[in-house]
C-alpha cells in the first residue's frame, strides 16, 4: 500500500474501517472501483479502493486486476476482521526496515556477513 494509505491507516483506521461497513466482495463493485478515478475520492476513499481491489485480485495483480475467486475458500478480503489483518501485517513488519532508495543503496547499506536479501525480481516479461 503506497505511504499515503499506510498514513491513512495510522491516523484514521476507524474512518478507513467505515468505508467497509456493509460492503460486500462483488466483482461488481470490483468493476466500479477499477473504473473510478482515484482524484475524484479523499485519501481515505482511495486507500480503502487500493485495499479492496488489492485484497481481491487474483494473484494480488497492482496492473491488469482480475477479480479473483476460488471454490474451495472464502473471499481474501475478510471485512469482519479487517482490523485483525491490518494487526498481523503490522506485527509482521513491526521488526522491518523499510527504505525509499535503490537496492544497490539498499544492500551497499545493510550489507554484513550476517545479512540475508531476499530479492525477488520481476517475473520474465512483467519488467516495469
Amino acid at each position: 500500500m503506497p505511504r499515503k494509505g499506510l498514513r491513512v491507516i495510522k491516523h484514521h483506521l476507524d474512518e478507513f474501517a467505515k468505508q467497509f461497513r456493509w460492503t460486500l466482495s462483488s466483482r461488481e463493485i470490483f468493476g466500479w472501483l477499477q473504473v473510478t478515478q482515484p482524484e475524484t475520492l479523499t485519501d481515505i476513499q482511495r486507500a480503502a479502493r487500493l485495499y479492496y481491489l488489492q485484497k481481491l485480485s487474483f494473484g494480488g495483480k497492482v496492473n491488469s486486476q482480475t477479480f479473483g475467486t476460488a471454490t474451495t475458500s472464502a473471499p481474501r478480503l475478510n471485512l469482519l476482521r479487517l482490523e485483525e489483518d491490518l494487526s498481523q501485517a503490522h506485527l509482521r513488519l513491526s521488526r522491518t526496515y523499510i527504505e525509499h532508495q535503490s537496492w544497490q543503496d539498499c544492500i551497499a547499506k545493510y550489507d554484513r556477513p550476517h545479512t540475508l536479501f531476499y530479492c525477488d525480481p520481476p517475473y520474465w516479461g512483467t519488467e516495469g
